[in-house]
Parts: structure tokens; sequence; C-alpha cells
């Protein structure tokens, strides 16, 4: 199963719902990626509001990988950088439980949803080391190893093995005590953490339904010599 694609065209993630055959406990799976233009991230808090529970990434804010990697990606003069905008999805705004896994790693999210000045120094110091990567890798996003796909082994450190298995622990729990419930649960994590959840489900009896959703995150909808944004003002803050 592909959960995301790289192509001539740009890069699209997956929308897919899992369930069991006898029915019950829809998982609606999102692989995300932490910069994207602003209709991706809508198109996802939309596709959200049909479910009864999110579980997230994270905290409820903007990112700041996104952001150093989209500022790093105008700093470079990459293809697809114009308009780039880092990962926020209100999921406040929602309405609905939303649990946050690995929200030890972040401060709590402020009332207006500001990211903290350790998070933005953080930005700061890695967008020049990115955009230097950037520049001598040419086009890095045709580069990049985003393509998954469910049976991809992604290399793990200690922390994203912790964090796994907090998400792990997460839907296992819910998906012991509302099998039955006619609902929708949502899982929007970082793409990479996606097929551990996929392989997770389909061992728990879930399988995939044949509606799976494509949305573009970034797209090449320019001729490469069209593409030089300035740099003054490039820092998004």
């Amino acid at each position: 199963m592909q959960l995301t694609e790289l192509s001539a065209a740009g890069f699209r993630t997956s929308v897919s719902v899992f369930r069991r055959p006898t029915g019950g406990l829809r998982w609606v799976i999102i692989p995300t990626i932490h910069m994207g233009h602003t209709d991706y991230y809508w198109a996802i808090w939309q596709r959200l509001r049909s479910c009864r529970a999110v579980i997230a990434e994270t905290w409820d804010g903007p990112s700041s990988t996104g952001m150093a990697y989209a500022n790093a990606m105008r700093l470079a003069r990459q293809r697809a950088s114009r308009d780039l905008v880092p990962q926020d999805i209100d999921y406040g705004a929602l309405g609905v439980p939303i649990i946050f896994p690995d929200e030890y790693l972040v401060p709590q999210a402020d009332p207006d949803r500001r990211m903290s000045r350790a998070e933005r120094l953080n930005a700061t110091v890695m967008t020049p080391i990115l955009a230097l990567h950037m520049a001598l890798t040419g086009d890095w996003l045709s580069t990049a190893p985003l393509e998954l796909h469910d049976h991809t082994e992604v290399q793990r450190d200690a922390e994203t093995i912790k964090r796994d298995d907090l998400l792990l622990d997460a839907i296992r729990e819910i998906d012991g005590e509302f099998s039955t419930e006619d609902m929708e649960v949502a899982v929007v994590f970082g793409a990479l953490h996606m097929p551990l959840v996929v392989r997770e489900l389909t061992r728990a009896g879930h399988r995939v339904t044949p509606d799976v959703q494509w949305l573009t995150a970034i797209d090449y909808d320019e001729p490469p010599y069209l593409r030089k944004p300035p740099l003054d003002g490039w820092m998004d803050w």
C-alpha cells in the first residue's frame, strides 16, 4: 500500500480509511509532511471534521521543523518553494478530543497557538544548515526519501522508537475500548511514522477501504526558471 507519492508533479500524501470486515470503528490514517501549501492543511482539517477523536503529533500549533524546511527551501531557491508554510492544523477548533501521545517533547501550546522562544531559536539555527544542504544537493525535494509504502522500513533512533511506542499504545487502547462503535478516529502524524501504524492496524484485523484520497502538499506549478523567490523577507515568523 502506497502512503506518499513523490513524482515530477510534486509531493502528495494519502488519506486512507481502515476498518474490520465486521464493521465498527474506522481509522482515518493521514501521513503528513511538516511543510506544504495552505490548502493542503485546510483539506486535512476538513477531513477531520467527521472524526470523533484525533491522535495527533506533538501539539496544537505551527511546526518549527516545517518552518525551518520551508524557509530553507526558499533561501536555497529550491523548486516548489513558493507559498510553502509550516504545518499548522488547528485541532482545537474541531471540538473533539485530541490526543497528543508525544506532547512531553515540546512546551504546552499557548492560548494563541504560538511557538515558544526555544522552538523559534531552533528553527533559526536549523534553517541555514538545511539551506546549505539543499543548495549542495540541487533539487532537494526530488532526492529526499519521501515516498513511502506500508512495507517501508524506516530508520529509527531511540526517541523515534519511544514516540512510535506511545502512538501505538494510544491506537491499541482506543481500538480495544471502542472497536464496535460506528465512528471514525484519525491519526495525523509525520509520514515516517505511518508504515508502522498501517502494519499494526493490519495485524489487528483492519483492512484498507478502496476509497483512498490523495492530497497535494507541494507541487511544481511553475517552470523552474520562473521560481526565483526573493531573499527579502524569507523568514516566515
